[in-house]
């Protein structure tokens, strides 16, 4: 189980194990890169991560991600790989000694991977978690192997406006606040303060 997992993450994700698998999704502004870093910053902090950032790389749009969230303090726990990497290159990476615990794939439609190839992922490195992202199609993840992950992943989290709705076989379920502010504004006061106290 992980320790130290703060309310707000185990209200949402509940008690979650060392190892488990994760699909995020959702449209372009939803919120959902916000949610991701939030995430992969509490990660770092205590596992050795590689973000595969396949769709944006290295843009001023992650750099501005990775400085709100204040990412680059976590430069000897968070490594970064861009587009160039395929599933084979993260395969033969990943066999390493001393490879990252947590992988983020970012995302599944730029990955090209089918969903045996998933399968193979979590076979050839069953003690390491998998945290997928993914674009979405109305409130499905978008694409045949996206939506297959979905149904296979420990933890679901469809965002939109701002609002995580979770589903997460560790327990926890509530919906998670990813900015307060913009979440108001969209929703309105009365619908935002409903969504969130469920």
């Amino acid at each position: 189980m992980v320790q130290n997992l703060p309310l707000e993450w185990q209200e949402s994700l509940g008690n979650l194990e060392e190892v488990f698998v994760m699909i995020i999704w959702g449209s372009s502004g939803s919120g959902k890169s916000n949610f991701v870093y939030k995430f992969v910053k509490f990660l770092s902090e205590k596992y050795s991560t590689l973000y595969v950032a396949l769709e944006e790389g290295h843009s001023l749009t992650t750099q501005n991600l990775i400085n709100r969230h204040d990412l680059q303090s976590l430069s000897g726990k968070l490594k970064w790989a861009n587009h160039e990497t395929t599933y084979h290159t993260l395969v033969e990476y990943l066999k390493r000694k001393k490879s990252p615990r947590v992988i983020i794939i970012d995302s599944i439609q730029y990955f090209h991977i089918t969903y045996q190839d998933y399968k193979n992922l979590k076979e050839m490195f069953p003690k390491k978690t998998f945290i997928f992202i993914s674009h979405a199609k109305g409130k499905s993840p978008d694409g045949k192997t996206a939506d297959k992950i979905r149904y296979d992943a420990g933890i679901k989290v469809f965002v939109d406006k701002y609002m995580a709705f979770v589903v997460s076989r560790y327990g926890g379920n509530k919906n998670y606040v990813v900015w307060e502010e913009g979440a108001k504004k969209k929703w309105g006061l009365k619908q935002f303060n409903k969504i969130k106290n469920k």
